[in-house]
C-alpha cells in the first residue's frame, strides 16, 4: 500500500534532521497530551510549572512561561515549516488533530498529527487525494501555515498566560523567533545555497503580516562568511530570558548583546566547529 502523502512527507523531515520528529496516527505510550492538559488547573500544567521552576531556579512568570511556551512549541513549528518548504504541504496543525509527546524531564519532543489533512498547491501529485485541501497559490499556503500556527499557540498562549499572569506580547515574540528560526534552519538543510534574498522573501510573506501577532520589526537574518564557507543566522526578536536564571548567561545571539558581538561570537562558532545548516540551531553550541 502507498503511504499517505502528508506520512511521505514526515518520513523526508526526519531523514533530513533527526532532530525533527512527528508521526502520523494516534500515539501509542506515555506522555502524549492534548493542549488542554495545558489549560489553568489541569494537573499536567501543574507539573509541568514546578519542574520548569525547580530546572530554571525561578518562579518568574515571564521566564516560566517563556520556557513552557518554548518547549511545547518546537514540534508543531518545526513540522510545519519542515513539510511546508520540503513538499509544499501544511498539516492541519487545529490544536484536535494534535498531540505533543514530553520526555520524562519534561521536554517536548514529538509531534502526532491524529488525522492526514493537508493543504496545498494544485500541482502536488497529491492534490486529488481525499484528504488534501487545494489552495491557488503559495502566497494562500504561506497563509494557511501562519494561520494554523497563530490559532494553535494563540490558544496555548492564553492558557499559560491565564495561569501565570505573564503577558502574552512576549510569548508571541517567542513564537516568532522559533518560526524564523526554523525557515533559516530547513531551507539551508534543504538547499545550501539558498539566497538571502530567498530567505528575506519568505520571513516577510511567512511572518512579516500586518495586524498578526507574529508580526515584528526586530526579526532579520544575519549571513556570515568563513573562508568558503556562507551561512544564515536568524537575527532573533526577543530574548529567552536565561540570563535571569540561576547560572544563567546571555546567549550569544541574545538581542540583548550587541550587533558586532553577536556577529564576533558566531563567526567564531563557525570557524571553530565548521557549523553547517545541518545544525538543528546555534544555541546550545554558544550559548
Amino acid at each position: 500500500m502507498t503511504p499517505h502523502p502528508l506520512a511521505q512527507t514526515l518520513a523526508r523531515m526526519r531523514a533530513l534532521n533527526a532532530y525533527r520528529k512527528a508521526e502520523l496516527g494516534a500515539p501509542l505510550g506515555a506522555g502524549w497530551i492534548a493542549h488542554t492538559d495545558l489549560a489553568p488547573g489541569a494537573a499536567w500544567l501543574e507539573a509541568l510549572i514546578a519542574a520548569t521552576q525547580a530546572r530554571l531556579h525561578t518562579r518568574a512568570a515571564a521566564i516560566v512561561g517563556s520556557a513552557l511556551l518554548q518547549s511545547y512549541q518546537w514540534p508543531l513549528i518545526s513540522t510545519a515549516i519542515a513539510c511546508y518548504l520540503l513538499d509544499r504541504r501544511v498539516p492541519d496543525l487545529t490544536p484536535a488533530n494534535t498531540r505533543i509527546h514530553y520526555t520524562t524531564e519534561h521536554e517536548a519532543d514529538t509531534l502526532a498529527l491524529l488525522g492526514g489533512r493537508f493543504t496545498t498547491l494544485p500541482d502536488d501529485p497529491a492534490a486529488e487525494h481525499q484528504d488534501a485541501t487545494v489552495v491557488t497559490d503559495l502566497a494562500a499556503l504561506r497563509t494557511a501555515v501562519r494561520i494554523g500556527i497563530e490559532a494553535h499557540l494563540g490558544v496555548v498562549i492564553a492558557q499559560i498566560c491565564a495561569r501565570l499572569g505573564c503577558k502574552p506580547c512576549g510569548l508571541w515574540l517567542n513564537v516568532t523567533d522559533a518560526l524564523a528560526g526554523n525557515l533559516v534552519w530547513v531551507a539551508q538543510e534543504r538547499d545550501p545555497a539558498t539566497s538571502l534574498a530567498a530567505l528575506e522573501g519568505e520571513l516577510d510573506a511567512l511572518i512579516c503580516v500586518p495586524g498578526s501577532p507574529l508580526t515584528s520589526r526586530k526579526i532579520g537574518l544575519i549571513q556570515l562568511h568563513h573562508q568558503q564557507r556562507s551561512l544564515i543566522f536568524p537575527d532573533r526578536a526577543t530574548c529567552c530570558y536565561w540570563y535571569k536564571t540561576d547560572g544563567g548567561a546571555y546567549c550569544s545571539t541574545c538581542p540583548h548583546r550587541t550587533p558586532d558581538d553577536r556577529r564576533q561570537r558566531l563567526l567564531a562558532y563557525l570557524a571553530e566547529t565548521g557549523a553547517t545548516a545541518t545544525e538543528p540551531g546555534v544555541e546550545e553550541a554558544v550559548a
